[in-house]
């Protein structure tokens, strides 16, 4: 059935693609030269209809006079002798005196006496079965032609598909290969991060530096970077433990090797003993630089802890009376506390009549005394004794004086209350 309306279509659409491509495309001369070669295989109706058609879409072309002859020849030999005899007429009427005229052949003369003698002209069915025998055969070679182009259209695009299905089969298969081979290197990648085993600790103020090792646990040389992540406030550095190692952008380690590096850093002198701080050293595989690996260091700060302890030499006094004014500094932290100034605040209440027998403390006014002390141990205190006037109008209960306690070394300053005392009237 198919094929069928395919054969109809060509049938149709073809005469009808011919005639519009005439009206849109071909000039007089090539369709003289269609209506010519039609002509001269015996297909009579063809070349009529290619000369009707250059007659009506060119009626002053050049060629009009050939034109004539050849149609009323054309439809002569068609059997159609009525119209061949009208054409025969035109031209002589147009073209009786021109040197072609001595070319038309007797026959065609007398159809044309015939006709304008009145006489109705039958058409010659034998010639007419010929010439639509000849039309017939030659829309079967076209339509065959058709045919074949089609089935020749089909076979290519049928061809140009599965040449297309083919190039993605392989295009398919080449991505899985790739894809399989990344998730086979992918998974060959394997790597560590290893610090030293136990507790980390680190003494604030005090540069401190970790080894650490990074180990190429695959099968495969690799190249692997290196990166410290440290927190806001806190600067350290990643350094190889070898002298003269490349940069550790690219660190190209081979099955089971290791690079041996130190983590580097100081933390701020005012971190408090015991507390704790997180570092990170973080390493990539330079090839997938999504495969990494972070190991996170806890890091326990090691630091003096500094207290102090100012009171009178008893909880009440009388006014007049000289008494000893105790400052006791503690250092309750890990490490030894060095280079320690204390600045001891005495209320309005008291004044400073001496410093001590040394010269570790000083007067600076009668309220204020100063004292350096070059460093206490872990565990430890220190103790400084001043002597003091209990003035003589003075009164009051809950008075208290202050130590301020700063540790050069680290940068901190803290402030400290005295005990509290009261003044009684004798």
């Amino acid at each position: 059935m198919h094929r069928s309306i395919t054969l109809l279509l060509c049938t149709i659409l073809l005469p009808l693609a011919l005639a519009f491509t005439a009206q849109a495309e071909v000039d007089d001369s090539s369709l003289f030269m269609e209506a010519f070669n039609a002509f001269q295989r015996k297909d009579y109706l063809l070349s009529a209809e290619k000369l009707n058609q250059l007659n009506q879409h060119f009626p002053d072309s050049p060629l009009r006079d050939v034109t004539l002859l050849m149609l009323a020849r054309s439809n002569q030999r068609a059997g159609d002798n009525e119209t061949a005899a009208r054409v025969i007429n035109q031209f002589s009427g147009e073209f009786g005196s021109s040197t072609l005229a001595g070319s038309v052949e007797e026959e065609l003369l007398t159809l044309g006496k015939r006709q304008k003698a009145g006489e109705k002209l039958a058409p010659n069915r034998q010639l007419q079965l010929a010439a639509s025998k000849v039309r017939n055969e030659q829309l079967a070679i076209e339509r065959a032609a058709a045919e074949r182009a089609e089935r020749e259209r089909l076979a290519r695009e049928r061809a140009e598909r599965e040449r297309l299905a083919r190039e993605k089969a392989e295009a398919e298969r080449r991505e899985r290969e790739r894809l399989a081979a990344i998730k086979a290197a992918r998974d060959a990648i394997s790597f560590s991060i290893e610090p030293p085993a136990g507790d980390l600790r680190a003494e604030a103020g005090v540069a401190t530096t970790i080894p650490f090792e990074l180990v190429n646990q695959g099968n495969g040389t690799e190249e692997f970077s290196l990166e410290g992540i440290f927190p806001p406030g806190l600067n350290g550095t990643l350094t190889a433990a070898e002298e003269g190692h490349r940069g550790l952008s690219k660190i190209p380690l081979a099955p089971k090797q290791s690079f041996k590096g130190l983590l580097t850093f100081t933390l701020p002198g005012n971190r408090v003993d015991g507390s704790r701080q997180s570092l990170a050293i973080k390493a990539a595989s330079v090839k997938f630089n999504d495969l990494v690996q972070t190991k996170e260091l806890q890091i326990t700060t090691q630091a003096p802890l500094l207290r102090a302890v100012a009171k009178l030499q008893r909880p009440a006094a009388t006014p007049g009376e000289t008494l000893s004014y105790r400052v006791t500094v503690l250092n309750v932290g890990s490490t030894a506390a060095k280079e320690i100034d204390l600045r001891i605040s005495l209320p309005k209440h008291l004044k400073l009549t001496n410093a001590g027998s040394d010269s570790s403390c000083w007067i600076e006014n009668e309220q204020l005394a100063a004292c350096r002390i070059s460093s206490i141990a872990s565990g430890q205190l220190s103790e400084r004794s001043l002597t003091v006037f209990v003035r003589d109008n003075a009164k009051g209960q809950g008075l208290r004086g202050s130590v301020e306690v700063l540790q050069t070394v680290l940068q901190t300053k803290e402030s400290f209350q005295g005990a509290g005392f009261s003044i009684k009237q004798p």
